[in-house]
């Protein structure tokens, strides 16, 4: 998803772990997997990065990490769970709809304010690409939107995983399922890479939002059940 797109990879990562596992090492095992998606990706992609855009946004991400890492921290993890699952609907729906945030107009303080709502949903939740989404459609074409989202996920998820050791998130589990999960990424990475040139990207983006959807609206039942 995040290969042929440009995003996502949090948004089905997290959902699917949730279930299977408890959602605060779920959130930080997609952090750290995050980072090692971003690598390849962008390194195959780098060449239409629109580099202007990226300052203003970084600085606005550093903003909002620390008040999504309080949230992480203090709530509960049945509310956390429940938060994940409403947030993957809002996020998917508004994804696939894809408005526009005032594509006319442009300026540092947009920018700044992208980035930190980003840096706090993307702490809290590892979900912080709907913002810088929602930020960039109909401004850059879809191979300079690709590679700017990118981009901005690489140090922005640098800056989130650190954060994550500091207050102690990445725990010898977090460390097993990520080197578990690694070559299956890194397989799906390059399979992303081909089907960029013969899968319709919103035909692809589709069939990912079904099961977002599906796995959100799963989180938030076993959770109401209290099978979660």
């Amino acid at each position: 998803c995040q290969s042929v797109t440009g995003f996502g990879f949090a948004l089905v990562m997290t959902p699917l772990l949730a279930v299977a596992w408890d959602v605060k090492p779920a959130v930080a095992a997609t952090q750290l997997l995050s980072l090692l998606v971003n690598v390849f990706v962008l390194a195959q992609v780098r060449e239409h990065v629109s580099y202007e855009r990226l300052p203003a946004l970084y600085f606005g991400f550093s903003l909002g990490v620390v008040p999504g890492l309080l949230f992480l921290d203090r709530v509960d993890g049945d509310v956390l769970q429940i938060t994940l699952g409403v947030v993957v609907i809002l996020a998917t729906a508004v994804l696939y709809f894809q408005p526009s945030v005032g594509v006319g107009s442009d300026s540092l303080g947009l920018r700044i304010g992208v980035g930190a709502v980003s840096g706090a949903s993307g702490a809290a939740t590892s979900m912080g690409g709907p913002p810088v989404v929602l930020y960039l459609l109909g401004r850059e074409s879809v191979n300079r939107f690709r590679a700017t989202l990118l981009a901005y996920f690489f140090p922005s998820s640098v800056i989130t995983l650190l954060a994550f050791v500091v207050v102690g998130r990445i725990t010898d589990d977090v460390l097993v399922v990520g080197a578990a999960s690694a070559p299956a990424i890194i397989a799906g990475v390059y399979a992303g890479a081909w089907l960029r040139h013969v899968i319709d990207a919103g035909v692809f983006r589709r069939l990912v939002v079904a099961l977002l959807v599906v796995m959100s609206g799963l989180i938030i039942a076993l959770t109401a059940l209290g099978l979660g």
